[in-house]
């Protein structure tokens, strides 16, 4: 892991999260190895924490709300979690090449827990938060609603995909931003799909 010379958004982003403890086990844990020899991640983390301290010094405590445990009571009950990091993007780092990083066709396809949908890693960049994958979806099937940890670049290889606003065929390109949201998308006669993505995306929870 090599030190910053420059923080970027998303490295600003990945120490506000650090320090606020919101990072998952698996990227906290990288993240924590590289606070070790980057002094500017260090310093960002460090001015975090401090705000966050004063943020905590300067409110009263309250009880939370009665309703807030009936609420959920009735999201435990009903079958809807909160938003989770997508569990199938816990992965370990790629090995990186010395010069070029190659990655041999006929790999393996995983399931990533949504019937008929499946996804084949081509590289994950634990390090900045990214992840490019295939992904697979069968005819008629649906992927649940998410939000997006970062940037999201979707582009179509083969079939159709829609959405509760968009609808796409084979050659089509679409880009999302970190922290927008998009809803449950599926496909009607199946699709192969190229994504690069971030490994912090929220699956949100159903709607009733």
């Amino acid at each position: 892991m090599k030190p910053h010379d420059v923080l970027r958004n998303d490295d600003l982003e990945r120490a506000a999260l650090f320090a606020l403890g919101a990072l998952e086990t698996d990227a906290a844990d990288l993240f924590a190895r590289h606070l070790a020899v980057c002094a500017l991640c260090r310093a960002e983390v460090a001015a975090h924490r401090e705000a966050v301290q004063a943020l905590g010094r300067a409110v009263e405590p309250v009880d939370p709300p009665p309703a807030l445990k009936a609420r959920l009571i009735d999201i435990v009950r009903a079958g809807h979690d909160p938003a989770v990091i997508q569990p199938w993007k816990r992965w370990s780092p790629a090995e990186v090449g010395d010069a070029m990083t190659l990655v041999r066709g006929g790999g393996g396809w995983e399931a990533t827990g949504t019937n008929g949908v499946e996804v084949r890693r081509l590289f994950v960049d634990a390090a900045n938060d990214r992840l490019t994958m295939l992904v697979r979806m069968a005819a008629g099937t649906e992927y649940p609603a998410h939000r997006h940890g970062g940037v999201e670049e979707c582009y179509v290889l083969e079939g159709d995909l829609y959405g509760p606003n968009f609808e796409m065929s084979q050659g089509d390109y679409q880009r999302l931003e970190g922290g927008s949201v998009h809803g449950v998308q599926g496909t009607r006669g199946g699709c192969l799909l190229f994504i690069v993505s971030s490994l912090n995306d929220q699956l949100l929870p159903s709607q009733p």
